[in-house]
C-alpha cells in the first residue's frame, strides 16, 4: 500500500493500490462510482480539532489527498484549500509517513521572490508568508512539536531562489498562492519532485493580481492537466464552499460577482 493511504485506517479497498496506473480522469470516475471509501474523520487526540470534510468537495479533496501524488486545488479563499493539506502533512510527519514538510510560497512584491527586505536569514524572511500554513499544523500537534520541527529541519520553507538543482523526495510539499507563481516559476517547481513525495498545489485564479504578476503560469499549468490528461488531481472550489465565516463567505461572492461586472 503506498504511504499516501495509509494517513488514515488502513482499511481501504486493496482497488487503490493501483491509483499510480490509473488517470486523473479514472480516479475521479471511481470515487464517483464509490470505488473508494468516504474520506474518514481524523483520530485526533483529546483537545485538538478533528478534521471533518464540510462540503463534498472537501471530502474528495481529502480522498485525493491521500491516494494521488499530485493534487491541484483551485478556488476562492477560506474553501480550505490551504488549511486541509497543511493539517495531513501534519499528520503523516507525526506518524513518521514521510520524513518532511516543505512548504513554498510566492513572496511577490516589487521585485519577484526576494527577500531582502526582511531582516534575519531565509526561515525568518520567509515565515510571515507561511502563517496560515503554520497556523493549521498547530491544529494537528502542539506549538513545542511544530518548534522541534523546525529546529530539526523536519519543516523547511523553500523559496525559488534555491530551489534549482533540488529534488523533493520522501516528504509532503506545499505550494501556497500558486495563482502569483510565472509559467517558468511552476516549471521549476513541479520538475522538482522526487519518489515518494506529495505535491499539493494550491491557488485563486481569480486572485492573480495583475499589477504584480501579470504573467501567472497557474492557468496555463491547469489547462495542462485537462488538455494532456496528466495525472494530478485537479479539485475546484467555487465561491458557494467558502466555510471560513458567513461573512467571509458573503465578501468572496460580491467580490466575484463585481469582477464579472
Amino acid at each position: 500500500m503506498n504511504v499516501h493511504s495509509q494517513i488514515f485506517e488502513a482499511d481501504r479497498p486493496a482497488s487503490n493500490e493501483l491509483d499510480k496506473f490509473l488517470t486523473r480522469r479514472e480516479r475521479k470516475q471511481l470515487r464517483k462510482k464509490g470505488g473508494r471509501n468516504p474520506a474518514p474523520r481524523m483520530d485526533i487526540k483529546e483537545g485538538y480539532k478533528p478534521l471533518v470534510a464540510m462540503t463534498p468537495t472537501q471530502a474528495d479533496y481529502i480522498d485525493s489527498l491521500t491516494n494521488a501524488s499530485q493534487v491541484f486545488a483551485i478556488g476562492p479563499a477560506g474553501t480550505g484549500k490551504t488549511y486541509i493539506p497543511a493539517r495531513i502533512a501534519a499528520r503523516m510527519l507525526k506518524q513518521k509517513q514521510i520524513e518532511k514538510i516543505y512548504i513554498a510560497r510566492p513572496t511577490v512584491s516589487a521585485k519577484r521572490h526576494q527577500q531582502g527586505f526582511l531582516p534575519g536569514k531565509l526561515e525568518q524572511k520567509l515565515a510571515p508568508w507561511v502563517v496560515p500554513i503554520f497556523d493549521a499544523i498547530k491544529d494537528e500537534v502542539n506549538p513545542k512539536t511544530l518548534e522541534d520541527w523546525q529546529k530539526n529541519g523536519q519543516i523547511e520553507i523553500v523559496s525559488f531562489e534555491h530551489l534549482r538543482g533540488r529534488t523533493l523526495r520522501d516528504c509532503f510539499v506545499i505550494l501556497d498562492e500558486a495563482q502569483l507563481c510565472t509559467y517558468a516559476d511552476l516549471k521549476l517547481f513541479l520538475t522538482r519532485k522526487g519518489e515518494s513525495s506529495t505535491y499539493v498545489i494550491t491557488g485563486d485564479l481569480d486572485q492573480t493580481e495583475d499589477e504584480v504578476i501579470p504573467d501567472s503560469g497557474l492557468g496555463i499549468v491547469v489547462d495542462m492537466i485537462e488538455r494532456f490528461d496528466l495525472s494530478p488531481d485537479l479539485i475546484e472550489f467555487d465561491e458557494s464552499e467558502v466555510v471560513r465565516s458567513a461573512d467571509a463567505k458573503e465578501w468572496v461572492t460580491a467580490f466575484k460577482r463585481a469582477s464579472q461586472g
